[in-house]
């Protein structure tokens, strides 16, 4: 089993049919995106199509299918589109992650299946270890939202 960091195929052919709304949080268009945590037992790549719930952390508050994330704009620099999401933290966690996946949690229409998809993936996330919190607070920083450096960008 692994975490392979990577943005999903699946959102790559996705977001060229505009089924992923990235308008900033709240307005009535946006899609909602959340982020859900994964031990070390979980195979998480380039290949995940969706939410799964084999190998998502199990802990104290932690809440299966994770939290919702805040987009906070989405922009352009150089020749790159990015979207940026603010920080998230899991309040008063005992748990122990290795990665993350990020998916859209708002159901679409396949234009190319017809067919409803809901928990679409969009980017796995490989923390590089373990990480463990006790009773405490887990924050996701995500990067600056460069060109160069944001979670989600297209060069």
């Amino acid at each position: 089993m692994a975490i392979t960091q990577a943005m999903c195929t699946s959102f790559k052919q996705e977001v060229m049919l505009s089924m992923h709304n990235f308008h900033p949080t709240g307005t009535s268009a946006a899609s909602t995106f959340k982020l859900a945590l994964y031990s070390s037992g979980a195979t998480l790549n380039a290949s995940t199509t969706g939410f799964v719930t084999a190998g998502e952390c199990v802990g104290t508050n932690y809440v299966a299918t994770g939290s919702a994330l805040t987009v906070v704009g989405v922009t352009s620099g150089s020749t790159s589109g990015f979207v940026d999401f603010g920080d998230l933290t899991f309040l008063n966690v005992t748990l122990t992650s290795d990665g993350a996946l990020i998916y859209n949690n708002t159901p679409f229409t396949s234009n190319n299946a017809g067919t409803t998809l809901t928990n679409a993936a969009v980017a796995v996330l490989d923390f590089g270890g373990a990480k463990t919190s006790t009773a405490g607070d887990f924050t996701i920083v995500f990067p600056a939202a460069t060109s160069a450096a944001a979670i989600i960008r297209i060069a």
